[in-house]
C-alpha cells in the first residue's frame, strides 16, 4: 500500500463515520484515486507530503482540457458506464 492509498483509506473511513451516502463515498473515492493516478503518472508522486498546490492546479487544468467524463480510474468502467453516450461527455468546464 502506498502512502497516498493509506491516506485515501483513512479519509474514506472518516467519511464513512459521518454516515455519508454510498454514492457520495464512491464519488469521493473515485475523485481521490483519479488525482492519485495523475500525480503518479505526471510527477511520479506517491507521498502525500510531496503534493503542492501547483500539482492541484495542474490537475484542474488537465481535467478542464480533457473534458467531462473522459478521465476514469479503471478503463474497463468505460465499457460498463458508456460515458460517451452522455450529452455532456467531453464538454469543457464552463467555469474557466
Amino acid at each position: 500500500m502506498t502512502d497516498m492509498e493509506f491516506h485515501i483509506d483513512n479519509f474514506m473511513l472518516y467519511c464513512s463515520s459521518k454516515n455519508l451516502s454510498r454514492k457520495t463515498l464512491a464519488s469521493y473515492e473515485q475523485t481521490l484515486k483519479l488525482f492519485t493516478l495523475f500525480l503518479k503518472q505526471s510527477f511520479d508522486i506517491e507521498d502525500v507530503k510531496k503534493v503542492q498546490s501547483g500539482h492541484i492546479r495542474q490537475y484542474i487544468k488537465y481535467l478542464r482540457e480533457r473534458g467531462k467524463y473522459t478521465v476514469v480510474n479503471k478503463e474497463e468502467s468505460k465499457n460498463i458506464n458508456h460515458p460517451d453516450n452522455r450529452s455532456d461527455y467531453n464538454l469543457h468546464s464552463r467555469n474557466t
